[in-house]
């Protein structure tokens, strides 16, 4: 049997759907009875070393089900969003809202944010910049949804409001990580929209505000390896859904909404470089030893409670 990781009932292991409640049951590898809903019981010898556990095939097990879960929920709640009379922005909406909450503001120097599965756009942008903005925004999630599974995978468990707190604890704490994350979010965007458009300033705010870019240059590099790494695995993901004609939509959509030339001096930021798959492999397990022993420091113990709280009351409205 695997359980539901919804609504926490029992299913047929064959069964794609939960009986009870309709939700994508995600792949049996990751299921037990256990749930965690207080880190009191996740700061274990057993769940440090279960760390380890994670091999290349679980990583790809992880991404092959991230897709799936994509699938099911745009089919799902959006099963109209090919046809031609559907305008491109509304098509990535679609996509985005498969995955995580789209919340819009209208104040404020910030084109988009990512925080507790709830990604914020600015309407007040033409809709090519909220296309650009959206895949920004999506790829910060699935940089997330990633690191959470490889928990839920490792640890045998279901996702809970604790698990997801973990994670995002252990992607911001870090400078480096969150560099990669912030890295591997514009390579996504890059991927979709047309050369001369991309743009890496929330990158560089965040390397200038963090770095010391000579002193730190051999870790920075390193950092960026990284993120270029996830965004290769997150840009197979999203693949998925925009394929050849969605870009060709996106193009003629900056088309409509630029006046100007684009310009190529932000492709000189794009990278070639990539981690092997075991480094890449090793890098996770770095990264997720490195967070699990600075959150299970009673110091943090605040911190990771108002991240649970943010994830309760997002997931719950």
């Amino acid at each position: 049997m695997v359980f539901c990781s919804k609504c926490g009932a029992e299913n047929n292991e064959s069964n794609e759907r939960c009986e009870k409640c309709g939700e994508f049951l995600i792949k049996k590898e990751y299921f037990s009875s256990k749930k965690y809903e207080n880190f009191q019981d996740i700061f274990t010898k057993e769940n440090y070393d279960a760390l380890d556990k994670l091999t290349l095939e679980g990583y790809n097990t992880i991404l092959q089900n991230i897709t799936d879960m994509g699938h099911w929920h745009l089919e799902k709640n959006y099963p109209d969003t090919n046809p031609r009379n559907i305008e491109i922005l509304d098509k990535i909406k679609s996509l985005t809202s498969s995955y995580a909450k789209i919340s819009y503001k209208s104040s404020g120097a910030e084109l988009g944010s990512y925080s507790f599965n709830s990604i914020n756009v600015d309407d007040r942008l033409d809709k090519a910049n909220q296309i650009a903005t959206l895949i920004h925004e999506l790829s910060h999630h699935l940089f997330s949804e990633i690191f959470e599974q490889i928990l839920m995978y490792v640890w045998r468990c279901e996702k809970s409001d604790a698990i997801e707190a973990l994670a995002w604890f252990t992607l911001i704490g870090n400078p480096l990580t969150y560099l990669s994350n912030e890295y591997c979010a514009h390579t996504c965007e890059g991927r979709f929209i047309p050369h001369g458009y991309q743009n890496y300033g929330s990158f560089n705010a965040v390397l200038v505000e963090n770095f010391d870019i000579e002193k730190d240059n051999d870790s920075i590099f390193l950092g960026l390896i990284f993120g270029n790494s996830i965004a290769r695995d997150i840009i197979n993901i999203l693949e998925d859904f925009i394929d050849y004609h969605l870009r060709e939509e996106i193009k003629e959509q900056f088309k409509k909404d630029f006046r100007f030339p684009p310009n190529y001096d932000q492709i000189m930021l794009e990278s070639k470089n990539y981690m092997d798959d075991e480094s890449k492999i090793n890098n996770i397990k770095f990264i997720l030893k490195s967070g699990y022993d600075a959150a299970k420091n009673k110091k943090m113990s605040e911190i990771l409670d108002t991240f649970k709280e943010k994830f309760t009351d997002n997931n719950l409205n």
